[in-house]
């Protein structure tokens, strides 16, 4: 069984010191929950295939409309195909056939997500996160005819329903499924629609947006299915897709008024929050990175909704979230992991990842924007000195292999993606140095290489930068058009090898990862703005969230009719 790292172990509680100015406005900016209905379009069964990236595919198996007539007693299953990822609340009817309903109905309802959900078990799954995320549902009804609403929210594309048992005496037959869907994000909210060079950048454009929409409810959650909460580090990357497609500027803002709402009492912003009926609950877990971040988050908000007056009101809690990152910071001007035990994410890795070179690069990032932030809000630049002291000859020769023409980290001379992205990003090079340290580590097999979407996204914007667009659009339709192509995703993913179907960053089992997930969006983003020139993007009018449902479900059903021919 996999056990939990050790960098998921709390060692410490720090009290949170409640805002409760800021928790009223982020209540202010509750958004609407739309709703709508959503209808599956077919019954499928899942057959073995070498193709498939789950080692199955699906197949027609009967009508939607062939439904009502069928009758399903124990030990019976199905599937259903909704033609798209939702998150909602599935109801369906059900009425008994024959002698007498002598007994309840026992059912098992599985959400599925990707077909590995409906098509193989969920149990046993070997994970360090809990298995109630599992999304499968036992329903006993004692009545029938009936009419039955599962209460909790599921994120899914396929619907397995599973007959447990019945009785001898009778069988039961479904009709009327549908989903109550939900998404701050209206149907008819309408974006600007775009055409690339390849039609597999318009796939994967279209695929950032359904995942962006799907994760938008009461706050920009990090994944609808699991863990439904909001990250600083996911926001960032959410926030930045949002402004290039759907434009929802106030539930960005209400995200970061929900973390100023709850700082520890030492100016620390938790990584995450949880937003509750019961109110708002900052999380135990902590991550420096995500705490540096926090006003780069206000800064990108600012820039792209000119609201400087939210960037005022925010201003000491970005500047308090800054104290523990800038605490590693060693008496050579050189960003120190070891000197506390927090959490320095950068990403998911297999192997031991080294974070003092990119935790070096993400704080003088994080000082360098809080400073651009400053100047838009005519205030004094509050990191012009420790910028000075970052990029100081002596705490960046630590991180540089002249030699090699590689950055490197840490005692061992670790060569990672995540060192050189950061180092990019920040600017502590010259960009020609930045360039080919970046292709070097590319090409070093020995490297340590992202392993999430969220690397990938820093990767791909480090490479925009230092001039090596193209490359840079290259790893976009390598990495998220596989996720498309081979992997069939409907909405991007936690997590994602294209050689390992099974990779997850909580054990040997992908049972309990996100296949919607916050972090991967950001392809909308590049191809629609920094990387616009290199993808051919052309604006063709606008197009509602409503009709790129409509397309993409058309596509099911033309898949559909060539099934059955």
């Amino acid at each position: 069984m996999a056990s939990v790292p050790e960098n998921q172990r709390v060692s410490q509680m720090i009290e949170t010191k409640f805002n409760d100015a800021f928790a009223t406005k982020a209540s202010q900016l509750q958004p609407k929950i739309y709703e709508w209905a959503s209808r599956p379009q077919q019954v499928v069964r899942f057959e073995d295939s070498e193709d498939g990236f789950f080692g199955v595919r699906p197949v027609f198996a009967h009508t939607i409309e062939s439904l009502p007539t069928l009758l399903w007693g124990k030990a019976d299953e199905f599937i259903l195909d909704f033609g798209i990822h939702l998150v909602g609340y599935a109801s369906f009817k059900i009425s008994g056939r024959g002698v007498n309903v002598d007994a309840p109905v026992r059912i098992r309802v599985i959400f599925g997500e990707t077909p590995r959900d409906v098509a193989q078990e969920l149990y046993p799954c070997d994970t360090w996160i809990s298995t109630s995320w599992l999304p499968d549902e036992v329903i006993n009804i004692d009545d029938l005819p009936s009419e039955f609403e599962v209460s909790r929210r599921h994120a899914f594309r396929y619907l397995r329903v599973q007959i447990l048992d019945t009785s001898p005496k009778f069988k039961v037959s479904f009709n009327d499924f549908k989903v109550r869907t939900v998404s701050a994000a209206s149907p008819k909210t309408r974006i600007s629609n775009y055409i690339f060079s390849t039609s597999i950048l318009e796939a994967i454009d279209k695929t950032c947006i359904f995942t962006l929409r799907d994760c938008m409810q009461s706050v920009f959650e990090d994944g609808p299915r699991r863990d439904r909460r909001l990250w600083i580090g996911d926001l960032r990357l959410q926030a930045l897709a949002n402004y290039y497609t759907i434009r929802d500027f106030n539930l960005v803002k209400r995200c970061l008024y929900l973390f100023a709402a709850v700082p520890r009492s030492d100016g620390s912003l938790p990584a995450c929050l949880f937003d509750r009926k019961s109110g708002i609950i900052g999380a135990t877990d902590y991550i420096v990175d995500y705490d540096a971040l926090f006003g780069v988050v206000v800064y990108d908000y600012v820039v792209a909704s000119g609201d400087t007056l939210t960037g005022i009101d925010l201003w000491d809690t970005i500047l308090r979230s800054m104290r523990v990152p800038l605490a590693h910071v060693s008496q050579t001007g050189a960003f120190q992991s070891s000197a506390t035990q927090y959490w320095k994410f950068l990403d998911w890795s297999k192997e031991h990842l080294d974070t003092d070179a990119g935790g070096h690069g993400l704080l003088l990032y994080c000082c360098k924007t809080i400073n651009n932030l400053a100047v838009l809000l005519d205030k004094p630049e509050p990191f012009t000195a420790m910028v000075n002291r970052l990029s100081s000859a002596q705490a960046l020769s630590l991180f540089y292999d002249n030699e090699r023409q590689r950055f490197i980290s840490g005692p061992l001379r670790q060569v990672s993606v995540a060192s050189a992205a950061w180092l990019t990003l920040s600017s502590a090079f010259p960009r020609d140095i930045c360039k080919t340290a970046l292709l070097n580590v590319l090409s070093d097999a020995s490297s340590i290489k992202p392993r999430t979407p969220y690397l990938f996204h820093h990767l791909i914007e480090a490479l925009t930068i230092c001039g090596a667009e193209e490359m840079a659009l290259s790893l976009i339709i390598e990495y998220w058009g596989s996720m498309v192509v081979d992997g069939q995703a409907d909405t991007f993913w936690e997590c994602y090898d294209r050689n390992n179907p099974k990779a997850s960053p909580y054990g040997d089992d992908c049972q309990n990862n996100s296949f919607c997930h916050a972090w991967s969006c950001t392809p909308a983003y590049f191809l629609r703005g920094p990387l616009a020139k290199w993808s051919r993007a052309m604006e063709k009018g606008t197009i509602s969230l409503e009709e790129l449902d409509q397309q993409k479900i058309g596509r099911i059903s033309k898949q559909l009719v060539h099934e059955k021919l």
